[in-house]
């Protein structure tokens, strides 16, 4: 899904994970070019540029400074990018239109939806989404499927409350994990930490909507689903280093971490020290 007529990137990785495909550029290529960038995509310049020039549906050229975190709605419009003067660097997020009316449905809006057109403006919600999806392309996927599953929801339920026109926000399923549900739901998330979790699994067990399960369980836990079951591993980890001699890759994937590089990197963040470092004080 490379944008018509880009030109060549330094850069330039793609992937495509349930509901969403994302592509992360980066040139120093400048000067004038002719790039038609995906209709119903969402752009995000991650580089400043002190002038670039653009144009809509074949109007008149438009010159204009871009801002780092500019974010763009294509929608449904012909955007071209004709001129630019400094390093590009951007990422893009295309959501399955089916994935977006399921959200609409499941939260009592009417479906065929469509996200205004709207360019150059600031977006706190959508950079950070795109800065974490940039993240995981750049590490090929080390996170797993509950972070960019999480991601992709709350990006389809931000775009319907702020970008879809329709009046009504979404409605939220409140107080359903609590008290036994939310004992299941954790003794499962204990029981399954070498599996991969999803967002789809987790939410079947706790008889939730897939695109309201992360605010339900943040709203419980005080945290978000992959965050709590990064934690949950490592602290099986700790128990599993303390009291086992298993080697640092075979507790890794005891616990459910894709790879021991990726194992050691999140234990050194929340310990301060290697796998091996915290074993060794035992």
């Amino acid at each position: 899904m490379e944008p018509i007529g880009i030109p060549h990137h330094q850069d330039y990785l793609k992937a495509v994970w349930d509901g969403i495909t994302v592509e992360y550029m980066c040139s120093n290529e400048t000067g004038d070019y002719d790039a038609t960038f995906p209709k119903q995509t969402i752009g995000v310049a991650l580089a400043p540029q002190e002038r670039v020039v653009w144009r809509v549906d074949g109007g008149s050229s438009q010159t204009t400074p871009l801002l780092p975190g500019s974010v763009f709605l294509y929608s449904s419009s012909e955007f071209v990018w004709s001129y630019r003067e400094g390093k590009s660097e951007c990422v893009h997020l295309t959501l399955n239109p089916e994935l977006l009316n399921r959200v609409a449905a499941e939260s009592s809006l009417s479906t065929g939806v469509e996200i205004e057109y709207r360019v150059l403006f600031a977006d706190p919600t959508i950079l950070h989404v795109a800065n974490l999806f940039k993240s995981e392309l750049l590490n090929g996927g080390l996170a797993g499927k509950l972070l960019t599953e999480s991601l992709t929801n709350v990006l389809a339920v931000h775009l319907l409350r702020n970008y879809s026109g329709l009046m009504t926000q979404p409605r939220l399923e409140v107080g359903t994990l609590e008290g036994l549900m939310l004992k299941q739901l954790k003794d499962f998330i204990e029981e399954n930490l070498a599996e991969d979790l999803t967002i789809a699994k987790l939410a079947t067990v706790a008889h939730v909507s897939p695109f309201h399960f992360a605010r339900e369980f943040k709203a419980a836990t005080g945290q978000s689903p992959h965050r709590y079951v990064t934690q949950q591993r490592l602290e099986r980890a700790k128990l599993l280093l303390s009291v086992t001699r298993l080697s640092v890759s075979e507790v890794a994937y005891r616990v459910g971490f894709s790879n021991q590089s990726h194992f050691t990197a999140q234990f050194r963040k929340a310990t301060g020290t290697t796998p091996k470092g915290y074993r060794d004080q035992f």
